[in-house]
């Protein structure tokens, strides 16, 4: 499917339910890439324990979330990166043409968990703070399998935990949705788990 298809498609699940799953986003090879990247800059000690809350009161908490994470930054995207945000601002301006977002830019992060790392129950927006209005995880794994764990446990009704979608992170695999909507964790998984996680913003 044309990529501008599967934007269609995502345009289309956000209007009638707040989230859509887009299985398959980009090619296997770019994916692939930005795996390779993530790894590198882990190898390379690039990668930083993530922290929870805003920026007014962060907070490392191996209890709540135990990933590790690496911001890109156009000025230092390399040439995979930069296909992966050029096709991000493709949504992005379709987002604002569809939903009259005001969407201005979007904050992405690598995000690596270990073996057994988990991130509980959260929302994107913080309370303080109600930039965010969409996310998005583009998932970078090779070859994952149910039995590896690690879904993103997604909860459709709030913080009512008995309506939830588990999804596989599985690699091309693409999740948007209302960032003040739906509550949402990961579960710890049996082998390495790399994403791209990340959030469209309104201007502060």
């Amino acid at each position: 499917m044309p990529i501008d298809s599967k934007i269609e498609s995502i345009i289309t699940a956000i209007a009638s339910d707040g989230f859509a799953i887009i299985p398959d986003f980009l090619p296997p090879a770019q994916i692939a890439a930005l795996a390779d990247e993530a790894r590198q800059l882990q190898v390379a000690g690039e990668m930083r324990r993530a922290v929870t809350g805003s920026s007014n009161a962060t907070t490392a908490d191996n209890k709540m979330r135990g990933d590790f994470i690496h911001w890109l930054e156009d000025a230092n995207a390399s040439r995979v990166q930069k296909s992966y945000l050029q096709t991000m601002d493709t949504l992005r301006e379709q987002l604002n043409l569809h939903f009259y977002l005001g969407l201005f830019e979007l904050e992405s992060h690598f995000a690596i968990y270990p073996t057994g790392a988990i991130y509980r129950k959260h929302l994107d927006q913080f309370q303080d703070k109600q930039h965010r209005q969409i996310s998005c995880i583009l998932y970078l794994n090779h070859a994952w399998q149910a039995e590896d764990g690690g879904q993103l446990r997604f909860y459709l009704n709030g913080r009512h935990e008995e309506t939830y979608l588990d999804i596989e992170p599985i690699g091309s695999t693409l999740v948007v949705f209302l960032s003040d909507q739906f509550w949402h964790e990961v579960l710890p998984a049996k082998r390495q788990r790399i994403s791209l996680t990340g959030w469209f913003r309104t201007r502060e």
